[in-house]
């Protein structure tokens, strides 16, 4: 493939959240080929200071800026550990370029630990949305809320590849945001239930690699299928639930790999002062990795 092909990313943050978001793009730099990768950065309340020290921290990456500052998405209540800029992911459309055809969203929470080109060429098979099932949460239990037909599959939406002329024509984003401004009480888990309703039935599924959610860490095969790198890592790695990797509570097998990436951001000691974690933490952190990645190598062998 030329040089010229670009990875068109979408991410969304506010300004608490903007020191992790630079930890996930240095992540992302850190594994880019040649290819050219341009982040859409839709933004709410991060000011010029904070979004300079994230492009510093990256430069081999364009970002590109999009500032909400006020929109019905930002009128929405936070749910559980999810911040109101995680709904702004749902007027990309009315954000970004007309002539932009696909997006790969990732959420904050994340980090890469591989290039992303074979995620970005993902087969579609013609739908609107490729992403990753949950095993989590149950589909049943969504159809049963919304009368939904027949049976269907529930995604994680951390990580959604999105065909955006197909997303132009129908809508699927818009119907999710009207569905959340209607009724919100009723979506447990926020935007991620409103798109798996309007998506119902119609999205293809990828690889649990590109969106290794917590519940995986339990799951051996899983484990083991998606541990195909040189280290045996999942390819995007998703610290889903209330824990974080930059919170003490967290016992994530992976953790580390965040304080690696956010060290070379200027916010690590910001980071760890903040949220009181010690240097004694971070190398239980860097233990249980390594714990991991023997756990991984064995189960591949």
């Amino acid at each position: 493939m030329p040089n010229e092909e670009t990875i068109e990313l979408v991410c969304v943050t506010d300004a608490n959240y903007a020191p992790h978001f630079s930890a996930l793009l240095k992540s992302i730099e850190t594994h880019k080929g040649p290819e050219n990768l341009r982040v859409h950065a839709i933004l709410d309340s991060v000011g010029s200071d904070l979004l300079a020290q994230i492009r510093a921290a990256s430069p081999a990456l364009e970002v590109i800026d999009y500032h909400v500052d006020s929109h019905p998405a930002l009128n929405l209540p936070p749910i559980m550990h999810i911040s109101r800029a995680t709904y702004l992911r749902l007027i990309m459309t009315e954000m970004l370029p007309p002539e932009i055809d696909r997006v790969l969203y990732l959420d904050i929470d994340m980090l890469v630990t591989r290039n992303l080109l074979p995620l970005w060429r993902s087969d579609m098979h013609g739908y609107p949305v490729a992403a990753v099932q949950d095993h989590n949460l149950s589909a049943t239990k969504l159809a049963n809320t919304f009368g939904l037909p027949g049976e269907g599959r529930y995604f994680n939406a951390g990580m959604l590849l999105v065909d955006l002329k197909a997303e132009r024509a129908n809508g699927y984003l818009t119907k999710a945001l009207d569905c959340l401004i209607a009724n919100p009480s009723v979506y447990e888990f926020a935007d991620q239930d409103a798109l798996n309703q309007v998506l119902w039935q119609n999205w293809t599924i990828l690889d649990n690699t590109w969106n290794f959610q917590r519940a995986f860490v339990n799951d051996n095969q899983i484990y083991r299928d998606s541990g195909t790198d040189q280290q045996n890592l999942p390819g995007i790695i998703h610290f889903t639930e209330r824990w974080k990797p930059w919170k003490s509570d967290e016992w994530h097998p992976y953790a580390w790999l965040y304080w690696k990436y956010l060290r070379q951001t200027p916010f690590f000691d910001e980071i760890r002062k903040r949220d009181r974690i010690g240097y004694g933490r971070l190398l239980k952190f860097w233990l249980k990795y390594q714990l991991a990645i023997l756990r991984s190598r064995v189960a591949a062998s």
